[in-house]
């Protein structure tokens, strides 16, 4: 490290804490080779400055701390001794410090997106997509996860998570809601046609999603109560089974596979994808990568829905 890089701005005394870590190496550098003119070349300064910096050290600190001798060596006085132990400790902390700022100065802001699984299938690639194009990518170590919208309203109000997309209307005093985007659902599968079917095969995801959700309230409004059910944690092993034309199930009509019966379940079942944010406790970095998310999809919400 070379710290004569760092400028002194005269005698103002408000400056002493900057400049004395030039003045410090300086005497270091003598005190440990014996002679100006080598510390100099150590430093790769000139011996005048060297001179300087070692006479302006002395009048700061009113005291001789060298002795010279013929043939151009020094040895340091009793104060000199004293200075010394106390400067290798000081620079040392000093460098330390500096590589501590360069870390943090570096260092990307952790950012822990959860989503509900059929967000995830719908809008992770058009986030990271956007993400990527403005170049936030670079500011922060994103990891994305998956999980039930209950859950993933936990983990924000914990401070566990930065941000959650759910599907589903959540109220939490620790966060903060805004819609994204909207989202249909229907009913697939086998019965589509005919839900109050008693041979109807229920293929359900588990409590605290969505879907789950929406789909107690279909039964509920249809007063439909499943003889045969299966639950399911994904939406991606209901898809399978769906595509497989095996049972009926409420999904996201962007993830229903080709060739799967469909049926439309009214204006009622067309949800919004809502962002949860912690209400304090993110840096700036953080904040600004939610306000990107959300910037996304901020014209997809259909007038009046």
């Amino acid at each position: 490290m070379n710290t004569s890089a760092v400028r002194c701005a005269g005698r103002d005394d408000r400056w002493d804490n900057i400049c004395v870590f030039p003045l410090l190496e300086t005497f270091v550098a003598v005190y440990e080779t014996g002679q100006f003119s080598i510390a100099a070349d150590e430093l790769r300064v000139s011996q005048s400055t060297v001179s300087a910096r070692i006479a302006q050290l002395e009048q700061r600190l009113g005291t001789p701390l060298f002795e010279r001798h013929a043939r151009a060596d020094v040895t340091a006085t009793r104060a000199g001794e004293t200075l010394y132990r106390s400067a290798v400790k000081l620079l040392a902390q000093w460098r330390q410090t500096q590589e501590d700022v360069n870390r943090a100065r570096q260092a990307h802001d952790p950012f822990l997106l959860m989503m509900s699984n059929t967000a995830a299938v719908a809008l992770l690639p058009r986030i990271l997509e956007g993400l990527q194009a403005q170049g936030a990518l670079e500011h922060v170590d994103l990891r994305v996860m998956t999980a039930n919208s209950d859950e993933i309203v936990e983990a924000v109000e914990l401070h566990r998570a930065q941000m959650g997309i759910v599907e589903k209307p959540v109220s939490a005093e620790g966060v903060v809601r805004a819609a994204l985007c909207d989202d249909r659902l229907v009913l697939a599968g086998e019965h589509a046609h005919d839900p109050e079917n008693p041979a109807t095969v229920w293929l359900l995801r588990e409590h605290g999603s969505g879907v789950r959700y929406y789909t107690d309230l279909f039964f509920s409004q249809r007063s439909i109560q499943p003889a045969h059910r299966v639950e399911i944690a994904g939406n991606a092993s209901i898809c399978a089974c769906l595509a497989a034309g095996i049972g009926t199930s409420l999904v996201s009509q962007g993830v229903v596979p080709a060739g799967v019966p469909t049926a439309d379940l009214g204006m009622d079942f067309s949800r919004r994808f809502s962002s949860v944010t912690p209400r304090s406790g993110l840096t700036g970095m953080q904040r600004g990568i939610c306000r990107q998310i959300t910037s996304l999809f901020a014209a997809r919400l259909h007038p009046g829905s």
